[in-house]
C-alpha cells in the first residue's frame, strides 16, 4: 500500500528574493532577476547575462565558520533548507533522525572550486590544491551539507540530470522514497551557483545561453525570437511528508 506525500515547508534563494516570502512577491510583481553579470569581467564573452543572487551573505543564514568550508552551491542549498525546515515547524528533536531524510540536486555542483584549482595548480603545483577540493565540488555534497545543517540521518542523495530537471528528479525520488516507508520525511529540490567564467564560456560555447543584452528579452523560451538561456543560481526546497504523520504533529499541509 502506498502511502499519501503531503508538502509540509517551503525555502527559497532566488534572484528575486532570497526567502519563499520576497521570491512570491517577486513572481507576483512581475520582478526580473536577470542583469548584467557581475561575478567577473564578461568582456569578450558571448553571453553577459545572468540571474544572480542579489545581497545573499551566508554567514547570515547559517553557523558562519560552515558557511566558509561550503561552495556557493551548497550555501543556497543549506539557506533555503534552514527556511523550510523552520517553515514546516519540523522539530528535529522529536523526529527520529533515521527516518528524515534529503535528496538534493544539482547540475555541476562548483564549477568554481575547479577553475580555482586548476589555476593554483598550473601555477602553484599539485601540493597547493585545496584538501577540501573534492569534498567542495562534488554535487552531492550540497544534501550532505543540509544534512549536518538539519541533523536528518537518513536516505541522503542526489540526482544529477541537467540543469533543468535534477531538482524535480529529486523531488519524485523523495516522494517515492515516503511513498514507499524508506523516510517519513524528506528535504528535496535544486541548487546552483555556476555563475563564473568556466560555466558562462561553456554553456555559451555550447550556444546554449542567450546572447541578448536586453535583460526583458533575454529569457523567451517561447517566443520566435528566443536565442537561448540564461544561467541563474539558488535553491528551492521542499520539506516532503507522510500524511499521517503530519496529520499527527499538526502540520499546516501546502499541498
Amino acid at each position: 500500500m502506498k502511502r499519501r506525500v503531503v508538502v509540509t515547508g517551503l525555502g527559497a534563494v532566488t534572484p528575486i528574493g532570497n526567502d519563499v516570502e520576497s521570491f512570491w512577491n517577486g513572481v507576483k510583481e512581475g520582478k526580473v532577476g536577470i542583469g548584467p553579470i557581475t561575478r567577473f569581467d564578461s568582456t569578450g564573452y558571448k553571453a553577459t547575462l545572468a540571474a544572480e543572487l542579489k545581497d545573499f551573505v551566508a554567514k547570515d543564514r547559517m553557523d558562519p565558520r560552515t558557511a566558509r568550508r561550503m561552495e556557493p552551491f551548497s550555501q543556497y542549498a543549506v539557506a533555503a533548507a534552514l527556511e523550510a525546515m523552520e517553515n514546516s515547524g519540523l522539530k528535529m528533536e522529536e523526529e527520529d533522525p533515521y527516518m528524515v531524510g534529503v535528496i538534493i540536486g544539482s547540475g555541476v555542483g562548483s564549477l568554481q572550486a575547479t577553475e580555482t584549482n586548476e589555476k593554483k595548480l598550473m601555477e602553484k603545483g599539485p601540493s597547493r590544491v585545496d584538501p577540501l577540493l573534492v569534498p567542495k565540488m562534488i554535487t552531492n555534497m550540497a544534501a550532505g551539507n543540509v544534512s549536518i545543517a538539519t541533523g536528518a540521518k537518513g536516505k541522503c542523495t542526489n540526482v544529477v540530470t541537467a540543469c533543468a530537471t535534477s531538482g524535480s528528479h529529486c523531488i519524485g525520488d523523495a516522494f517515492r522514497a515516503i511513498q514507499y516507508g524508506d523516510a517519513d520525511v524528506m528535504l528535496a529540490g535544486g541548487t546552483e551557483g555556476a555563475v563564473c567564467p568556466i560555466g558562462i564560456a561553456g554553456f555559451a560555447s555550447l550556444t546554449a545561453l542567450s546572447t541578448s543584452e536586453d535583460p526583458l528579452r533575454a529569457s523567451i523560451p517561447f517566443d520566435k525570437d528566443r536565442s537561448g538561456f540564461v544561467l541563474g543560481e539558488g535553491a528551492g526546497i521542499v520539506v516532503l511528508e507522510e500524511l499521517e504523520h503530519a496529520k499527527a504533529r499538526g502540520a499546516r499541509i501546502y499541498a
